[in-house]
């Protein structure tokens, strides 16, 4: 089961760094030292569109970071499993150090897995990256 949720974790490291929204072309700034609310506070609080966590998740992330420590975070709430050896593909308008939320939701069942995530800039309250997915497993 910890490799089919490291597999699933990594296929989300993936989409993360290619589904970064194109559209943004303003360049999101070291924010850093700013007080911004938590990602808890900050989910209770937002209507976050077609987000939303799984009733019955075996995972649920809500987590408020540095955009540089996307990978980490992902990694420390997946157990630490060896997924990706770099974050090869950061966003060339989002500063490595600009607060970010992360919010991922996944559900495991003996067939399958499904999982979700979104992504949003702390300050602005912009998405910057959201995908779901269903995996299946062979028996």
């Amino acid at each position: 089961m910890k490799t089919k949720l490291s597999i699933l974790i990594l296929t989300m490291l993936m989409l993360i760094t290619v589904n970064v929204n194109a559209q943004t072309s303003e360049k999101y700034t070291d924010n850093s030292k700013k007080q911004l609310i938590s990602a808890n506070e900050f989910y209770l609080r937002n209507n976050l569109g077609d987000y939303s966590e799984f009733k019955t998740a075996t995972l649920n992330i809500r987590e408020k970071l540095l955009y540089k420590d996307l990978k980490s975070t992902v990694n420390k709430h997946a157990e630490k499993y060896s997924l990706v050896n770099s974050y090869n593909n950061p966003h060339p308008n989002i500063d490595p150090k600009r607060q970010i939320y992360l919010f991922c939701s996944i559900k495991e069942t003996k067939e399958n897995m499904f999982h979700k995530f979104l992504i949003i800039d702390a300050e602005t309250k912009e998405p910057i990256s959201e995908g779901n997915g269903e995996s299946w497993y062979y028996h």
